[in-house]
């Protein structure tokens, strides 16, 4: 019956929007996501009443599953499993959805999830690359990698150019636009547009099924021009935007991305620093943030061109200490002139 239960939770969150959001239906990877935190809530009801928790049962007993039951699980998250709090509200987020979908199909008539006391996460200060950072990251891409271990090594290397001109494009495409490596993942040919001194991004489906345009700089629009080019001489049929090298030209994967991404970071040498930084896509992401709200990019236009909303935009480009007290500094000279 939990299997049944979880499938039907699933078909749900396909068809249906989310209590959060008006939008119909919730991507793949945040039904997966669902989906997993609940079969570990399901599977922790079992071990704490000895008997799962069934449609069947709700029938009977639909007040079985109350708020009590699951802030007791949501403690046990964060006590027992030693979750950060923002793991927790992931579960919370998840539960809420459970419960939305018991009460849409009828199985209930009451929401437990009104009401429960949530871990208040820490604010973090941005992780985004400094000047210097970003400068030794950027520096990596002026000349292949040639010297990787692999068993098509004459390949490898007759190639390197090529994977020059994709990864850099993919770099400095997610360090001077911002995308998600999902959506960068999911570009196509015309979601391009280059003119000679100017470019826009558009993406189709963001988070929460968003759209957005988000003008290109010419450190972003350069090595797009390039890999363009490039792409041109291959012939491929599909219209990727970024592709494999070997034969077929497949779709690059988010993986593929991931990886470069976090390979480079080392090749510049920042995983020995002090503190080590460990690069991703989404630290590219809060240096564009960060970038942006050195550039005095207001926080609204920061939040439209990053995808977000107003709230969230501040947890991306959050000011630091010395910012703060540059702008006191500031007040104190405005007031004194």
């Amino acid at each position: 019956m939990v299997t049944s239960l979880l499938i039907a939770f699933q078909i749900h969150l396909a068809e249906n929007p989310l209590p959060s959001r008006r939008r119909q239906g919730a991507s793949a990877k945040t039904i997966q996501g669902y989906s997993q935190d609940i079969s570990i809530f399901l599977r922790w009801w079992q071990g704490s009443f000895g008997e799962e928790l069934t449609l069947d049962a709700l029938k009977a007993d639909p007040f079985c599953l109350n708020r009590k039951t699951l802030q007791d699980f949501l403690a046990w998250l964060q006590t027992t499993q030693g979750f950060q709090a923002s793991t927790v509200l992931r579960y919370a987020a998840s539960l809420r959805a459970f419960c939305h979908f018991l009460l849409n199909e009828g199985f209930i008539q009451h929401d437990p999830a009104l009401g429960l006391r949530l871990p208040v996460m820490k604010v973090q200060e941005p992780k985004g690359l400094d000047d210097a950072q970003r400068s030794r990251f950027e520096a990596v891409f002026q000349s292949p990698w040639v010297d990787k271990v692999t068993k098509r090594r004459r390949t490898y290397e007759t190639q390197a150019d090529l994977r020059l001109a994709r990864d850099k494009a993919i770099a400095f495409l997610m360090l001077y636009a911002g995308p998600r490596v999902e959506e960068v993942e999911q570009l196509k040919l015309g979601d391009v547009e280059l003119r000679p001194k100017s470019g826009v991004l558009h993406v189709r489906q963001g988070k929460g099924f968003r759209e957005r345009d988000v003008p290109l700089p010419q450190a972003a629009r350069e090595p797009l021009e390039t890999w363009l080019k490039e792409r041109e001489k291959l012939g491929i049929a599909h219209d990727a935007l970024f592709v494999e090298l070997r034969a077929g030209h497949r779709p690059l994967n988010l993986r593929s991305m991931q990886r470069m991404v976090v390979e480079a970071g080392k090749r510049a040498g920042l995983d020995r620093l002090d503190p080590p930084v460990v690069v991703t896509p989404h630290v590219l992401r809060h240096t564009y943030a960060y970038m942006l709200r050195q550039a005095g990019v207001s926080l609204e236009v920061r939040a439209e061109m990053s995808g977000h909303s107003v709230a969230t935009a501040m947890k991306y480009g959050r000011p630091k200490a010395r910012e703060k007290e540059r702008a006191a500094e500031a007040l104190d000279e405005m007031v004194s002139a």
